[in-house]
Formats: C-alpha cells, structure tokens, sequence
C-alpha cells in the first residue's frame, strides 16, 4: 500500500512488512553521500533506469535511505545483504517507486507513465 500523500510505499521485504519514504531528511543523506543535489541524483537514477546499465553502488544506496526510517542504522553494507537475497529488479521497481512517491504530486502526474517513472523536468536555476 502506498500512502502518496505523504510519501510513503509499505513492502514485503524478506516476509517483513516495511514502509519505505525517502523525505527531507533522507535526500539530505544521499546529497552528502553522493555530492551531488537531489536534482542529479534523479537524473543519474533515471538515466540508469531508461538506459538498462545497472549500478549497483547508486541502487543500494537509494534503497539503504528509502529504509532508513524502518530500520535505523541499516548501514550500506546491510543493505547489501538485503538485496543480495532479493531479485535485483524488484528491488530497482520498490525504489522507483519510493522516489516516485516522493516527489511533489505535480511531478508524480506529469512524469509518471505506467509501469516506468520519468525523471522531473529540467528546472531553470
């Protein structure tokens, strides 16, 4: 079940029921773990995604933050070993649709196609 307004999307992982989210205080993780802004982290995951090259490094990381608030401390490495015993494609579709469930509700309508989600529009800085 997914709760979109406030972000967020409740798993099955590993017979365990989850809520997933990634919020402010998660992209703010990922920002300073990835030195980059949220805006490129979207891009470089999406691209990844249309483009079918998987990086391993970027999903763990994403899925780490997207369970953060269910599993404090789950470190990097944790993460590892929870996807390890997961079908790499599933766990790309949970985070997808965490980041999906994340972004303002405009982004969600205009960007969302079903079955795949888009990167948000370019915006002017």
């Amino acid at each position: 079940m997914t709760n979109e307004i406030r972000g967020i999307v409740s798993k099955d992982i590993l017979g365990e029921r989850l809520d997933l989210k990634l919020a402010a205080n998660e992209w703010c993780e990922l920002e300073d773990e990835h030195g980059k802004s949220t805006d490129e982290i979207l891009t470089d995951f999406f691209g990844m995604v249309e483009s079918g090259k998987l990086r391993i490094k970027m999903l763990r990381s994403l899925f780490r933050a997207s369970l953060s608030s269910a599993k404090p401390g789950l470190t990097l490495q944790g993460a590892g070993d929870i996807m390890a015993k997961m079908d790499l494609v599933e766990v790309g579709r949970i985070v997808g649709e965490v980041i999906v469930a994340s972004l303002p509700q405009q982004n969600q309508e205009e960007n969302a196609a079903p079955g795949k989600p888009k990167p948000p529009a370019k915006r002017n800085r």
